[in-house]
């Protein structure tokens, strides 16, 4: 006989995370609605677990996101919208699970960083260097003025 569960999973700072368990369906909605009424958490989802232990296999079931918005049949797919769907299609991404992995930053955003970082650093190393030459050529002016 097939054993089932029902999962709490908030979103918050991109990471999803198993919030709370539930025997019954009910509980574990209600749960999400507080939860989601509370404002701490990007979004919440309940998740069926159902595992048939004859067999090993289990199968993963959202019964409710608010993760996905509503759609509106009157107002069209903007381009941006069309294009983030047609990527995830092509990466085969699965939505029915949350993702785990926090590490998905693009190489990009770091390097951007580091290139800030090291053009701050010169600038500062510059400036520095020029305040130090005008300091000298100052004294030099008021030694021989004097």
């Amino acid at each position: 006989m097939a054993q089932s569960l029902y999962e709490v999973h908030t979103l918050k700072g991109g990471q999803w995370e198993i919030d709370s368990t539930y025997p019954d369906r009910e509980s574990s909605i209600e749960v999400a609605k507080q939860l989601h009424g509370e404002k701490r958490f990007d979004a919440i989802k309940v998740i069926k677990d159902t595992f048939d232990p004859q067999s090993g296999k289990g199968k993963e079931i959202v019964v409710y996101d608010t993760s996905r918005t509503p759609r509106d049949k009157k107002a069209p797919q903007t381009a941006a919208a069309k294009a983030a769907e047609a990527a995830a299609a092509k990466a085969g991404s699965d939505t029915s699970r949350p993702s785990h992995d926090s590490r998905s930053k693009p190489a990009n955003k770091d390097l951007s960083v580091a290139l800030k970082a090291v053009l701050w650093l010169a600038l500062i190393l510059v400036g520095g260097l020029g305040l130090l030459f005008l300091v000298t050529k100052a004294g030099d002016m008021m030694g021989k003025g004097f």
